[in-house]
Parts: structure tokens; sequence; C-alpha cells
């Protein structure tokens, strides 16, 4: 367990020192009027927190005592309580202990504020305070250091800690930066750790650190920044060691990206590619352009960054690296990142492109001339001209997901606001949703700029086989080269587990693949199999299987969850009832991304979009819809399989089996309930899905519905299917022979009879005898059920293998 969570735990002083004694290893050590005493360290310790200049000048009271009976006096003084600790060498505050002005009390327990105030001014600015919240590592590896070297030893800065110092760098200094925005953190903390108090260690950085006097200041684009408390910054870079290494510092500039806020690299792409996985790229460009490619081939980088795709290449007068933020260009040049390549500020999605979509360089003229040639020669089809290759890893982000206002700061910038606003995404008809991509939006500018060159690209695989892209995969007929998937978790600051592709085109080739063949690396980039993808469907998509009924003009109670109403009252789904409808079922997207999630059945309306009435006729296609979606376990690797239409006539086995799945499913939140509260009414639910009459389970009262009861005494169950039923009973009969307390039935809502199977489970699950309750046996027959459906899946072809 972590100190912090010991100290939690704390109620004494002495719960205190043994959390302490713990989480540093001391060995020899002994307790008394020092509250912990080592050969190297003093301790003072407070179960509460406390002034660190007052828990040290009371240690200070037994340092001068000790030092006027000639005893041992150790190198280093720590304080400690419940929230914090510091640390102090011994020799900063000796100048207190000959100042005859200072009035000391007769014993230690007498020392108080007004001593305190005294000593203040000696020993305030050599201690370093460790919130134990946030800084529990570095004071333990500093007090461990400490007792090994016999000096103070700073952390240093790291690629493997780089996050985490940027982070407490923001909290400790950067805040204190009044008039910062949050984009300019990185630049300003580079400024800060590449610079030795006395002098920049690296030059021409975006911003820079100066000093007026012994006070910091930061300069950035002709801005000068003060810190409002310098308190945070003393105390930093008593903890810190700087500059780094000179080995990591090229890296760690290199790093900028994975600084960059959540919502800014979203927008320009700035999701660091790692270099192993680079490296897997360029022997893959190898297989498919030759081994001399870094020769034959000039590369445009349009959305560089810092440069990490690029600093693999042999040849750097080959590359052209262009980006969006003038900023990135400033780093390169001062990490000296691929030195002789051409560099230049770009915002490609706006700059050189015309009301009609055409490109005019002469608009910004930015586009290196050289480049500029190399591209019409290309189109032309110019004997001798250079292939081109472009090799990126562009923006992922979605329009209505994400505002992305920023001012470019390179000549004739345009300011954006919002993705679907590039001048390019504004001549994108006929693409439908792949419009909103901006890395859609690049393709759509390369392949009628650059027609004639290959694409080697970084992305998510949206564009290969989501049903969203049909109308973008109809225009896009460059030829598959080859490509890997990898593990999103192989990329700093991406969300998720889903696949990664580096696919190859040859745009000059209109020969439109129906399915592509990839590799697939884990995160650290080995082989773990092959994957693939289909572009082009002879199946239509599961989603467009089931006849979605319409509403009526009855009220439903529009849901959240199995008894929760909606919040909201505007722009509210599920408000209205469909003719013979007994629930709804919540249905997200037709990937196995969403399936997992967005997989549910109620007792009545979904308050959000993604949802369809379940009735008594499509009640069997809801089973098997819900059934598939959820049976296959989603991984990194399927995430974005899409379920298709069944390729053959389904067995009735299948489809009872499917249903009796659903139901006893944890997914199947229907519920019975009174006195659900909407829009100032009081609603009820009836619950269609009891799979068992009154009688059965041994009820107290009447089922409103015997719906289902009725609808599966007209089914032959296999015998799979019959277990579960069997065993499911056995757990509907103990929820009728309970008695719940009130606090289970209140959150659970077990006011009616006809409760569902989420209310059977939870209030079971939940109750203090439950461990009377054995679900293993339920457990059993439902996994035995789910094996023998999941291979149907890929047999009636939901699911391609």
């Amino acid at each position: 367990m972590s100190l912090i969570a010991e100290l939690s735990k704390t109620k004494t002083e002495e719960d205190v020192k043994d959390a302490y004694i713990k989480a540093l290893g001391l060995k020899k050590y002994t307790k008394g009027l020092i509250d912990i005493q080592t050969e190297e360290i003093w301790f003072e310790a407070k179960d509460a927190a406390t002034s660190p200049v007052l828990m040290f000048t009371q240690l200070l009271f037994y340092v001068r005592d000790a030092r006027k009976k000639g005893e041992h006096i150790p190198p280093f003084l720590v304080v400690i309580d419940c929230e914090k600790a510091a640390i102090m060498e011994t020799a900063k505050a000796l100048p207190i202990l000959i100042d005859k002005s200072i009035k000391w009390p007769k014993s230690g327990s007498q020392v108080g504020k007004l001593v305190a105030a005294q000593a203040a001014p000696y020993i305030q600015t050599h201690f370093v305070v460790y919130k134990m919240e946030s800084h529990e590592k570095e004071f333990i590896a500093t007090v461990k250091n400490a007792i090994k070297a016999g000096k103070l030893v700073r952390t240093p800065i790291t690629p493997d800690n780089l996050r985490q110092v940027f982070d407490k760098w923001v909290e400790m200094i950067g805040c204190e930066l009044e008039g910062v925005v949050e984009a300019d953190y990185a630049l300003l903390f580079f400024a800060d750790i590449m610079h030795d108090g006395i002098k920049a260690t690296m030059v021409n950085l975006p911003a820079r650190l100066l000093h007026e006097g012994d006070k910091p200041l930061f300069l950035l684009n002709g801005k000068t920044y003060e810190l409002a408390s310098d308190k945070g910054y003393r105390n930093f870079w008593a903890i810190y060691h700087r500059p780094p290494e000179e080995e990591h510092r090229a890296y760690l500039l290199e790093r900028r990206d994975s600084l960059l806020p959540l919502d800014e690299r979203s927008f320009k792409g700035a999701f660091y590619t790692p270099l192993h996985i680079v490296d897997k790229a360029y022997d893959l460009l190898a297989q498919a352009l030759g081994t001399n490619w870094q020769q034959n081939y000039i590369v445009w980088d349009m959305c560089c960054g810092v440069g990490n795709l690029e600093v693999k290449h042999s040849n750097h007068r080959n590359i052209y690296m262009s980006t969006l933020d003038q900023a990135d260009i400033d780093v390169m040049k001062a990490s000296r990142t691929c030195v002789a390549a051409t560099k230049f500020q770009y915002d490609y999605l706006n700059d050189d492109v015309e009301d009609f979509g055409r490109i005019d360089y002469s608009r910004t003229n930015k586009v290196p001339e050289d480049l500029r040639q190399a591209i019409a020669d290309a189109k032309a089809k110019k004997k001798g001209a250079k292939k081109i290759l472009v090799l990126i890893n562009p923006p992922y982000a979605e329009a209505m997901n994400v505002d992305n206002t920023t001012t470019a700061n390179g000549q004739n910038a345009e300011v954006k606001q919002g993705v679907a606003s590039t001048r390019i995404g504004a001549r994108m008809e006929g693409l439908g949703y792949a419009a909103r991509e901006l890395f859609v939006q690049f393709l759509v500018r390369i392949q009628r700029e650059l027609p004639n060159a290959t694409l080697a690209m970084f992305s998510k695989l949206k564009y290969v086989n989501a049903p969203n892209f049909t109308q973008f995969r109809s225009q896009w007929t460059a030829k598959y080269l080859g490509g890997f998937v990898v593990h999103s978790r192989a990329f700093d600051g991406l969300k998720g587990d889903f696949p990664i592709g580096f696919l190859m085109w040859d745009t000059a080739k209109n020969t439109p693949p129906n399915e592509i063949h990839t590799t697939a690396l884990d995160k650290t980039g080995l082989v773990v199999g092959n994957k693939s993808f289909y572009l082009k469907q002879d199946q239509a998509p599961l989603s467009e299987w089931i006849v979605r009924p319409r509403s009526n003009q009855q009220d439903a109670l529009p849901l959240k969850n199995a008894i929760t109403p909606t919040t909201s009252i505007k722009d509210v789904r599920g408000d209205k009832w469909a003719d013979g409808a007994i629930g709804s079922m919540i249905c997200f997207g037709n990937d196995l991304q969403h399936a997992s999630t967005g997989t549910a059945l109620l007792s009545s309306g979904y308050g959000n979009a993604g949802a369809f009435f379940v009735t008594r006729d499509n009640l069997w296609q809801a089973a098997i819809i819900f059934a598939v979606r959820r049976l296959i376990k989603p991984t990194w690797l399927n995430d974005r399989d899409q379920f298709l239409q069944p390729t053959s006539n389904l067995a009735d086995e299948f489809k009872s089996d499917c249903l009796i799945w659903m139901l006893f499913n944890n997914s199947n939140l229907s519920a019975g309930a009174n006195g659900l509260e909407w829009n100032g009414k009081k609603w009820s639910l009836v619950n269609h899905f009891i799979p068992f009459t009154e009688n059965e389970v041994g009820a107290s009262d009447r089922f409103e519905s015997d719906f289902m009861a009725t609808y599966l005494a007209e089914l032959q169950l296999s015998k799979e299917a019959q277990q579960v039923m069997d065993e499911g009973r056995k757990l509907w009969q103990q929820y009728h022979a309970t008695q719940f307390e009130k606090k289970i039935r209140d959150e659970f809502k077990l006011n009616r009879p006809d409760v569902g199977w989420y209310q059977i489970r939870k209030s079971l699950e939940d109750n203090s005898d439950s461990e009377a309750v054995n679900f293993d046996p339920f457990k059993a027959a439902y996994d035995e059920l789910s094996q023998k459906l999941r291979p149907e899946v890929f047999n009636y072809g939901f699911l391609r293998e």
C-alpha cells in the first residue's frame, strides 16, 4: 500500500511515525523526545497538518541541546505529518543556533509560533516540501538517496518521468504564470528545464527563461510572464535536477507533442508516434518501395509535428516537413531534428485552397519552389520526375466533438473555428459523414494535389470498413501496397483499445481492393498475428436488418438505465411508445467498439438516440441482435469489426437460444417499478420480460404482464437453454422468498411483484445474507449456452473471422 494510503488511515502521531518508517524502510531507529532518530536523520512528527517552519523549529530545539552537550548531530532533518513532509540539510540551519537574540524556551514542547517566527528567516528557504498526494515517490527517493550518499540528491528529468514532471510543473509553476494559455505550458516548461539556472543549455527554443535579480521571467511570442508567487518555483527546483542529461535533451524536446492538451492534440494530430513503431513502418516501406526508397523518393509530411516520423530517415535532403504550428518548427531547430530537411509552417487544410478546391501555391508562397516543381513533374508524369511519398500521422479529430479553435502562427495563417470549416472540408460534397474527419480531409487534398504519389499513413481504420465511409471508399480507388495494425496503447495520449493502421497506397493506380490484409503488432511492436479488413461488404450491415417501429402518440417514460429516468427534458427520445411495444433496446453503432457498452434491454423508451422499440413481431430479431453484439468479447484488434446480416436461414433453436441468453444477460435491464419521477409526473414500469409465471417463482402477487412466459411456452428449448431457465428459476424463487431491508428495496425500487432480472440479481447480491445465494450453478449453465452460441456468430456470417 502507498504511503499516502497508509496516512489516510492514521489516527495518532504514532500511526504517522509507523507509516513513514515502513515507507522509508528504516531499520536502525529509536523513538523518544526526538520522534524518530537514526544515524543520518532526525524526524519531528505530527498527526495533523502542521506548519513545516514550526515543526523544524521544534526539531532544532533538540539539535541545539545536542550540540551543547557535544552529542552526535545527523546531517539531515525531516518533518512529517499526515499530508506532507519536508527535508533540510542540518548545516543550513546551524546559524540559527548561535543567534543569541532568539529566546529559546526551556523545553521542546514549549516551542511555539513566536519562536518559529524568529526562526523562519533562517530556514524557510532551505527546506524542501513534498506533498504526499503528488510527490510521494520523490520524497522517498530523496530520503533514501540522502542516507546513501550523505547529501540531498534531486530527481533527474528523463524520458520515463517527463509527463509526471510536466504535470507537477504545471501545478507548481505554470499555474502561477498569469495570462498563459494552457497550450503554451509545454513551451515554457522546456525553456525552464533546458536551463541550468544561469544560462540556457539549448538555444533557439520558442520560449526563453530570463532572470530579473533572483526572480525568473518567461518570454514567449514577445510577451513576458512573471510568477505571481515563486514559492512553488523554488520548491519544484529543490526537488528536481536541471538541466536533463545531455543524452536526453533532444529526445525530450521531440516529446513536446505528448504534453499538449488533449483537445489540441486531437486537432493537430500530435500523438507522438513511438520510434519503435516508426522502425516497423520503415521496414515495411523498404519491402514495398525497395531498399533504396530513401534515395529514390522525396518525402512530404504535411503534419510533421516535431518530426518523429522523419528522424529515422537517412537522407534528410529528400524530406519536406510542414506543420500547423510555427512552434513545432522552432522546437525542431532547437533540437537539431533533421537539420538538412526543408521545414515550413503550413496549414494543409486551408493554405493555398481556392474557393472551388483548386490548389494555388501563389496564395501564400509557403510551399518551397523545388517541392512545387516535383509535384508538377509528377502530375505530368514527366520523364525523370522524382517519386513522391507522403508519410503522415494526421489528426484524428472529428467535427461535432472538438471545438478546434486555434490561430496558426505562420504568415497568412487563418483562424479556424471548428473542424468542418476548413477550406478543404467546405468542398467535400458527396462524402457524407466522412467529410467530418480531419484525416479524410487530408486524404481528399492529397488525392487532388498528388494524384501519382505513394501514401503511407498512420490512422484509425474508419475509412477502411466503417459503414459511414461507404461514399468515401467509392472515391478512394488507390491500390493497397501493404500495412500493419498496432495497438493504440503504443501511442501516448490515445485512450481506449483499438487498432491504429499503418497502410500504404499507390494513388496512381485505379485498383481499389475488396479487402486488405495486415500484420498485427502489439504495443511493443511484436507480431501477434494477422488481421483482415473488408472495404466492400457483400452483406448488408446488421444495423439495417430489423424494422424499427414508428413511435405513436402514447406517452412513455424515457430511461437512461433500468430504473432511472433521463434527467433531460429537451430533445428527449423514447418519450412515446410504438404500437405493440413491450420495451426498447439500446443498439449503438454497428461495430464491436460500441457493442459492449451500447447494447441493453429496457422496459420503456430510451432517452437518447440509438434505440428501437421491441414488439412481439421483432422480438426474435431483437434477441439475436442483442446476443450477437454481446457474445464476442471486444479486443483492440477486432474493435472496428462490423456486424453483418446473416448469410443463411437461422435455425429455430438458434433463435430461442439467443432469446434465453438475452433474458438472463447482465444487460437485460428490464424492470418493474412504481413511483419513478420525470418531467413533473409519477411513472410506473411494467415488465414484459419475465420468463416465469407467478406460481413457478412463488410470487406474492400478480404480474401485470405474462407476455414472456406465454411466448416461451410455445417454443422448444435446447437442453442448454433449458438448463439456464432451470437455474435462473431458482434465483427468481430465492428472490421472492427473501425479505429485503429498506435500503435495498429503495435502491432497486422493489415495490412491485413483476421485478426484472436486473433487480433480482442486484438485490440478491447486495443482501446482507448474500452468502446464502449461490450463483455458481447458474453461471455454469449460462457459460455453457454462451460457448454453444459463440461459434454460431461466425457460422451464420454475423462477423467475419
